[in-house]
């Protein structure tokens, strides 16, 4: 069970990471999230593309959003990891890059985790950054962790940042279907393939909602800072009013209240 301090640690991060993408992002947008309340009971390896800087943070923002019963845990490159010591106590846990001895601490720490049936471990399997609308091979890890003897769930998750209308970025998220594992191939290469492909079928339908800019295809989970800012929006809040008009701080017209609370509450 986890010391008071370390559940208070962890209440304060994911604080922080609510305000930081608050303020970062025009709005945190999912599409898929209601096929989360159907997920068999065991632990879940949520595999996803790595588009940017960002996604340890999305990881720990959906984790607390959606998965708020799980215990979070992710790699992290241990000589980063060794400047920020505080983030092991957050689930995060050290992985020496490019060695044979790292990838196998990788695996033991991830199967002992994995052990709890509450854990949900997030991996970026190929290792790399990508862009969403890029396929990208795997490394091995995660068919070693997972295949058709793994009693628990491997999720697809794809993710994009990206511009519509307002000054900041959108935070896109797309579930895909639950991999079965009972029936991937027993063939380690194989398996792979198939974890790819599922990662892949899942960047490709985010990518075409992308495009189509429709914020309505969403579930609106969290909105952020909208307008221009400065003098300019100062001005138009005078103009507004002295119309007689409710000011609008989104170019889109797009409401605070469009977006939908998660366990009661909008972050």
């Amino acid at each position: 069970m986890s010391s008071l301090p370390s559940k208070i640690l962890n209440w304060g991060f994911r604080r922080y990471v609510r305000r930081f993408v608050r303020k970062n992002f025009n709005a945190v947008r999912v599409i898929g999230q209601e096929q989360l309340q159907n997920l068999p009971e065991g632990p879940i390896v949520c595999f996803i593309n790595h588009p940017g800087w960002w996604d340890p943070m999305t990881g720990v923002l959906m984790t607390d959003l959606l998965f708020s019963t799980r215990r979070f845990a992710a790699p992290m490159d241990a000589e980063a990891l060794r400047s920020y010591p505080v983030l092991e106590r957050l689930g995060f846990f050290s992985v020496e890059r490019d060695s044979a001895s790292g990838a196998k601490e990788f695996l033991r720490t991830s199967r002992e985790l994995l052990k709890n049936p509450q854990t949900i471990l997030w991996l970026t399997p190929a290792g790399k950054f990508h862009d969403v609308r890029q396929p990208a091979s795997f490394m091995n890890g995660l068919s070693h962790l997972v295949d058709s003897k793994f009693h628990g769930i491997a999720l697809p998750m794809a993710i994009e940042y990206t511009f519509w209308n307002e000054r900041s970025p959108e935070l896109l998220v797309y579930f895909g279907s639950p991999v079965n594992c009972a029936a991937l191939s027993p063939d380690r290469d194989a398996r792979t393939l198939e974890l790819e492909k599922a990662l892949w079928t899942t960047q490709e339908a985010l990518a075409e909602r992308a495009i189509a800019r429709d914020p309505a295809s969403f579930t609106t989970l969290a909105m952020g800072r909208a307008g221009v800012g400065g003098f300019y929006d100062f001005w138009r809040r005078i103009v507004a009013g002295l119309r007689g008009r409710e000011f609008q701080d989104r170019h889109s017209g797009e409401p605070l209240v469009s977006a939908k609370a998660v366990n009661g509450e909008l972050i």
